[in-house]
């Protein structure tokens, strides 16, 4: 019995890592895998040997051993959760969608690997063990593949929008991942009993796979609706910038004409005090009538993602509309950039909003820098300070220095490029300016 419990928790071992790393697949998440080993060698010496002694109906109680093994496969679940929210994610509903996704994938994973075991699965056996964790491995690693490719983060991202897709998903996830059982139960009458196994496990990953890419494709359609009318507004916004530019100009084509009349006169009798002044005057009024506007359009051109473009001069429209300064500049071509577009929009205007949100108090200018060179697309916006910043607390849900209630941009901006392993973030003060940068790394120029 010793030995059996032994091999079944050495093996368990791998199990829990397997969880743990299809969980950072579908949250997108790094691999933190010291901590991901320890966690998982602490929840295996945890769980393991009470889940073998429940299977092998060692535990004795009234209930039956088939409806005793999924309670405790339960709350081998319950504890992975758990585990996952310390290690990999602190969000409950996150936790609760990724994780329960994630045990399900590698049970029918494993039921899977019985094709392969010579003879009848048994709990204890060294040799069953061996080919199901050695499988199980392999085929995790190419699962984790398939995870990344089809984005199931954005996924977790959509549902987490509203509530209801958000309970759907996760009600879903402890649905499935204790659906084996209620099949399990039959297939104990079966002689054939790995291939039935294997087949159970099959079949439910390919129906869940089914239903995913259905609902994923509906919550994908509302989001691209959304995301295109998003779009649409933001260019509108852009070419009414241009067309203010336009009819800006045009009026001061109509005033011109006068103002040289008057400047006529002025050099005619000798005023060139008169005159000086005159032209100061006039150069500040284009300046900050058409010259703002042309300059920050010119140095738009240096931007080939129209949905960056937009989204930057609807941004910059705001601000002439608040009487905002803004210096733009964009100092070489930015042309592409290896980020999701959406969660580079997103980012961008956060950090934008967070800095005509300030300016409106301290009443400053604002100073808006994109380049790419050096295989980076690099964002750095700054603004003015009038009070100290907590630059360890800023990215803190729920903190600002703006009072309660807010605080939720930059948490949001930090949880959005936690994701991307080639993403840098950078926030410091420097003679009275707060400057926020975002450096995105694989820029091909």
């Amino acid at each position: 019995m010793i030995y059996a419990i032994m091999i079944y928790t050495a093996a368990s071992y791998f199990t829990e890592v397997v969880i743990h790393y299809l969980s950072c697949r579908i949250l997108g998440r790094r691999v933190p895998w010291p901590k991901l080993l320890l966690a998982a060698l602490i929840l295996d010496l945890l769980v393991s040997p009470m889940v073998y002694l429940g299977a092998a109906g060692q535990i004795f109680t009234f209930i039956p051993i088939t409806i005793l093994s999924y309670f405790l496969d339960m709350t081998a679940l319950l504890f992975n959760l758990i585990s996952i929210y310390l290690v990999i994610e602190r969000n409950i509903a996150k936790t609760a969608i990724a994780g329960t996704f994630a045990y399900f994938i590698y049970y029918q994973t494993y039921l899977i690997t019985f094709f392969f075991i010579p003879k009848q699965y048994a709990l204890g056996s060294l040799e069953n063990q061996c080919i199901s964790i050695t499988l199980l491995i392999i085929f995790t690693y190419f699962i984790g593949k398939i995870i990344t490719k089809i984005d199931a983060c954005s996924f977790i991202e959509r549902c987490l929008k509203k509530k209801r897709y958000c309970v759907m998903a996760a009600l879903i996830g402890f649905l499935l991942s204790g659906s084996p059982h209620i099949l399990l139960i039959f297939s104990i009458l079966h002689l054939d009993y790995n291939n039935t196994l294997a087949v159970v496990g099959l079949g439910l990953l390919f129906l869940s796979a089914a239903f995913f890419r259905y609902l994923t494709k509906n919550i994908i359609h509302d989001e691209n609706e959304k995301a295109q009318q998003s779009i649409i507004a933001q260019q509108t916004a852009y070419i009414q910038n241009l067309e203010e530019i336009q009819k800006d100009v045009r009026l001061y084509r109509h005033d011109f004409k006068n103002m040289m009349s008057g400047m006529y006169l002025d050099i005619k009798e000798g005023k060139t005090e008169a005159l000086e002044r005159y032209m100061h005057n006039m150069l500040d009024e284009f300046d900050q009538s058409i010259g703002a506007k042309i300059q920050s359009a010119n140095q738009m051109m240096n931007i080939e993602i129209i949905e960056l473009k937009s989204l930057l001069m609807t941004k910059i429209s705001q601000m002439h509309a608040l009487n905002i300064p803004c210096h733009v500049e964009v100092l070489y071509p930015v042309r592409s950039c290896h980020m999701k577009l959406q969660d580079l929009l997103r980012c961008v205007g956060i950090l934008t909003d967070n800095a005509i949100e300030a300016v409106k108090e301290t009443r400053g200018d604002i100073d808006i820098i994109l380049t790419a060179q050096n295989h980076q697309v690099v964002f750095l916006i700054s603004n003015p300070i009038s009070g100290e910043i907590d630059m360890n607390r800023i990215s803190q849900k729920g903190y600002s220095t703006k009072g309660k209630g807010r605080g939720l941009g930059l948490y949001s901006y930090q949880e959005i490029t936690q994701q991307y392993q080639n993403v840098s973030c950078a926030a410091f003060c420097k003679s009275g300016r707060f400057y926020q940068e975002i450096r995105i790394g694989g820029y091909d120029s």
